[in-house]
């Protein structure tokens, strides 16, 4: 979910909590930008993928430009606003991450597969209106058209816990370790410093192991990162 910019905001104060899919929720954004400030945007290697192919760029020149953390979170300008915001507007609006299509609303999710939401608090000056006669949660999720990126982010979560499990295994056990240090450098370097988030990267890797081609559609890119990642976990 959106999480506030480190020392430039205050937290975000959650209105209420523990909403589900068929709680009553209805808003309309009026683009008035002002969500597009003081965030900290947490994105997974979908998200990242979606907004490299409307850039016409790889991942790895996305990551490089727009991201920080090895690709954790987008980037903010020196006015503390979101990289891809216009005199316009979101640039990339077609392809913005999961946490944007949600707000107000934040998705959690935790190891046990329950899902809950929060719903934030707008900010001050925010144009946004909430319906007098409100659908669902459910209905909001439709309009925004998260349903891939709400599968795509389960996937990298399950996957991303399978990896902080078995870096500190191999962290704790000895023998696991000198059969970390004897596995492909490749692989291993993408775990530890966190260069898995690069789609493109990873699934080149993975297509010259294999002798494949290298996938173009996004979403045919993404199942192949996702095999690939599955199996190098597996391996190691």
């Amino acid at each position: 979910m959106l999480h506030p910019q480190s020392n430039r905001a205050a937290p975000l104060p959650i209105r209420r909590t523990g909403l589900d899919r068929q709680t009553p929720f209805s808003f309309s954004c009026m683009r008035c930008l002002q969500c597009c400030q003081a965030k900290k945007i947490q994105v997974n290697p979908y998200e990242i993928a979606r907004l490299a192919r409307n850039l016409s760029i790889s991942t790895t020149q996305c990551i490089a430009r727009y991201t920080t953390e090895n690709g954790s979170y987008l980037k903010f300008d020196d006015e503390n606003r979101c990289i891809f915001l216009g005199p316009q507007g979101c640039h990339v609006h077609a392809d913005r991450p999961l946490v944007c299509r949600l707000y107000p609303l934040g998705r959690h999710r935790n190891e046990r597969g329950e899902e809950w939401f929060s719903e934030i608090e707008p900010e001050a000056g925010c144009q946004g209106k909430y319906d007098r006669e409100p659908g669902a949660v459910e209905n909001w999720l439709d309009d925004q058209e998260v349903h891939r990126y709400l599968q795509a982010a389960d996937n990298y979560l399950k996957l991303l816990w399978e990896m902080m499990a078995l870096l500190e295994q191999g962290g704790n056990d000895e023998e696991g370790a000198e059969e970390a240090d004897r596995a492909g450098t490749e692989e291993k370097s993408l775990f530890e410093n966190g260069e898995w988030m690069d789609m493109d990267a990873a699934v080149r890797i993975f297509c010259t192991q294999r002798a494949l081609p290298f996938p173009l559609d996004v979403e045919d890119k993404m199942r192949m990162h996702h095999d690939a990642l599955q199996f190098w976990i597996q391996q190691s």
